[in-house]
């Protein structure tokens, strides 16, 4: 859960609303960021966070594209933030991951007024490899008009790759001992240029922690995102753009190019690689951020113009 007291680094101009939603053996914290009043709505977003994440690090990013007429809806994954504080961190794995994002995809379609709208899914990092791979496999994938995936977890960059010899070993760690936790050791100043949020990062979570079972289920989504036959399955109804920093240490661009490549020719598809752009692009400098801003915005824009001039 981290540090309550560190404050954030940025004072937002709307207001998200926070619920607690209990499901499965798990409390979860939510937050919905609305669309003010006075501004057009225009569709609505299910986001998926990355590793040892919560919803506070996000603010910024979801105040000001909430205030572009995006409601987006998060919640700190099982494992990770509020939902799974203390000796609950990093407690996860493949079948809860999917399972409860279905359960709340599901519950938010429940709760449309226009039982015909379609939402986008979105995710960063850890999050973006998931939202990828749902792409492929997502029960609820035809609910959907487009996915947005900043950074995504395919291919671990050389940098922050860990050893061979711990490679071999994980996936029989996971097996034996999934829940055992250890610090990741992530560089910080992989994280992001903007020094306000890499502070916050540091002084709020001070290690980022996981479990065998996460890191290796983590990598398998990644390595499950390089076969030309699982990427093939790819829904050609859903657009998809990546966003991905050219100095990301943390996951390598190649990853997220080699993947790109992969998709049929028949799916509306968008690459961006944003110069300098660190791993946390959503956190990233202001230049950046407005530059990121914009690409994911266009994206939308276009998405839900196209629907409407369809309709």
């Amino acid at each position: 859960m981290g540090n309550p007291e560190v404050p954030i680094p940025y004072t937002p101009t709307n207001s998200p609303i926070e619920e607690w939603v209990e499901y499965n053996g798990a409390n979860f914290k939510t937050v919905t960021w609305k669309v003010p009043s006075d501004k057009k709505y225009k569709g609505k977003i299910i986001y998926v966070h990355g590793f040892a994440e919560n919803s506070k690090v996000y603010t910024e990013y979801f105040d000001n594209i909430s205030l572009l007429g995006y409601e987006v809806f998060f919640f700190d994954q099982r494992g990770a933030g509020e939902t799974s504080p203390g000796k609950l961190i990093g407690e996860t794995n493949e079948k809860f991951v999917f399972d409860d994002l279905d359960f709340f995809i599901k519950r938010n379609l429940d709760a449309r007024t226009n039982e015909n709208e379609k939402f986008f899914l979105m995710g960063h990092s850890m999050g973006g490899g998931i939202v990828l791979n749902y792409g492929i496999r997502g029960k609820y994938l035809k609910n959907f008009k487009g996915i947005v995936a900043c950074g995504p977890l395919i291919e671990l960059h050389p940098k922050t790759k860990p050893n061979f010899l711990l490679r071999w070993a994980l996936p029989q760690a996971a097996k034996f001992i999934p829940n055992f936790k250890f610090d990741s050791g992530l560089n910080y100043d992989f994280i992001t240029s903007n020094e306000r949020w890499k502070q916050y990062i540091m002084k709020h979570d001070q290690k980022l922690i996981g479990t065998f079972g996460q890191y290796d289920d983590m990598f398998k989504r990644g390595f499950e995102l390089l076969k030309p036959e699982y990427v093939a399955k790819f829904d050609k109804d859903i657009s998809v753009l990546i966003v991905h920093g050219t100095t990301d240490f943390i996951n390598d661009s190649k990853g997220s190019e080699k993947f790109f490549n992969l998709l049929p020719n028949d799916v509306d598809k968008q690459f961006e690689l944003i110069k300098e752009g660190r791993h946390s692009l959503f956190n990233e400098n202001d230049e950046l951020f407005k530059i990121v801003l914009k690409y994911v915005v266009d994206f939308l824009d276009l998405k839900v113009k196209e629907e409407t001039t369809s309709a």
